[in-house]
C-alpha cells in the first residue's frame, strides 16, 4: 500500500465528508457518588470504510463540548490505519491533555497500565476537568476502562452490573471480548494482588 494513502484526515477532499455530528456518549457517575460524567465515544475524524470524518471538526466538537482531557486506546498504527496518524499533536494543538495507553483491538490492558489508566481518570475527575475516552468504536476497550472505573469508585458495584450500565449507554457491543469479558469479572480480585504486590516491592526497596 502506497505511503501517499495515508494521509491525515483533515488533508483530504471533504467532498464525501460524513454529516453525522460527532457523538459523545455521556456516563454519569453520579450512581457511584461522583459529581462529574466520562465521556466515552469513538475515534474522531476516521476515515476508514464507510466512515468519513473531518478530524478538525470533530476535535473541535469536543472542544465546544468542554473536554479538557483525553485518553487514547488506539496503537499508533491503528491511528495511520484509520487515517488519523496526526491524532495525538492535533489534540495537543487544540489545548487537550492527551493520555496515551494503546492496547489491542479486542484486548485487555496489563494490570499495571489499567492501574495508571484509572489513577490519572479519577485525579481528572476529582479536579472537575471534563474527560473523554475512546479507542476506534468506542465499545470494548473504551467499555471496558469505564466499567473497571465504576468498580473503582464504588464497592457495591458489581461486574454484571457495570457491563449492563455501559451497554445501555453504548449498545450492545459495549465490552465485546471474551477476553474483555473476563478481565472485567477477575478485576477486582486480580487488581487486589497486583496492589498488595506493588505494596510488598515498595516496603521491601524502603527497608533496604
Amino acid at each position: 500500500m502506497r505511503t501517499s494513502e495515508f494521509v491525515s484526515s483533515d488533508e483530504e477532499d471533504f467532498g464525501e465528508e460524513e454529516t453525522t455530528p460527532f457523538q459523545i456518549s455521556w456516563l454519569s457517575l453520579s450512581m457511584v457518588e461522583c459529581s462529574q460524567s466520562l465521556g466515552i465515544c469513538s475515534l474522531p475524524g476516521c476515515r476508514y470504510k464507510e466512515n468519513r470524518r473531518n478530524l478538525q471538526k470533530d476535535v473541535a466538537e469536543m472542544c465546544d463540548q468542554g473536554v479538557e482531557d483525553v485518553f487514547v486506546f488506539c496503537t499508533r498504527g491503528e491511528l495511520v490505519r484509520y487515517r488519523v496518524p496526526c491524532l495525538l499533536e492535533v489534540y495537543s494543538q487544540r489545548g487537550l491533555r492527551v493520555h496515551h495507553y494503546p492496547f489491542l483491538d479486542g484486548g485487555a490492558p496489563e494490570l499495571q497500565q489499567c492501574s495508571c489508566v484509572l489513577e490519572e481518570l479519577k485525579d481528572c475527575l476529582q479536579n472537575q476537568r471534563r474527560t473523554v475516552i475512546h479507542c476506534y468504536g468506542g465499545l470494548g476497550r473504551s467499555g471496558l476502562i469505564a466499567a473497571c472505573l465504576l468498580l473503582q469508585l464504588s464497592v457495591s458495584m458489581t461486574p454484571s452490573t457495570a457491563l449492563e450500565i455501559l451497554r445501555e449507554l453504548r449498545g450492545s457491543g459495549a465490552i465485546q471480548t471474551v477476553k474483555q469479558y473476563n478481565f472485567l469479572h477477575e478485576f477486582r480480585e486480580k487488581f487486589e494482588a497486583y496492589q498488595e504486590t506493588k505494596e510488598r516491592l515498595t516496603e521491601r526497596s524502603v527497608s533496604r
